[in-house]
């Protein structure tokens, strides 16, 4: 699919369409990918990229999605280190979910200071600890999110 470039001179400034651009061109970022992630109509999104549609015509919170998922994409990997990703993940799943960091150091496989000690300073484990938090954070969080949408959507 082609799509009109971002250079576009007469065209008004439109930051989640530039950004969209730049996550498809840049990053091989699929409209399929973007409608699924976003629940927005694929053909609207084509739309919207070929300037046939406009953001106002999207609902509030569709809007706020697009705009989210738009900055994540082109910019967010760049702007945000893998470490304070990983701490991002600890923190909902504390905050959010209820877990503390023993749980986490148990499905880890860390020892509970091991946890403690990178939430304050992330260079304070090795990257095979690392790696073993990140793999089991990010996992955990999969589940408890998809179990929360699951409840969100049957009330």
């Amino acid at each position: 699919m082609d799509f009109i470039s971002l250079n576009k001179k007469d065209a008004p400034k439109d930051s989640i369409r530039e950004r969209l651009l730049l996550a498809i061109n840049d990053y091989k970022i699929t409209l399929d990918t973007i409608s699924k992630v976003t629940r927005i109509n694929i053909d609207w999104l084509s739309d919207y990229i070929n300037r046939k549609k406009e953001k106002h015509d999207l609902s509030i919170q569709e809007l706020g999605y697009l705009w989210e998922i738009s900055v994540f994409l082109s910019e967010g990997m760049k702007i945000v280190s893998e470490d304070e990703r990983i701490k991002g993940v600890i923190d909902i799943l504390v905050q959010l979910f209820g877990l503390g960091y023993e749980t986490i150091s148990l499905y880890s496989g860390l020892e509970e200071q091991d946890i403690e000690n990178f939430m304050k300073n992330t260079d304070s484990i090795d990257y095979e600890k690392k790696y073993k938090l990140a793999i089991a954070t990010m996992m955990l969080h999969y589940l408890f999110k998809n179990s929360n949408n699951s409840i969100q959507a049957n009330n």
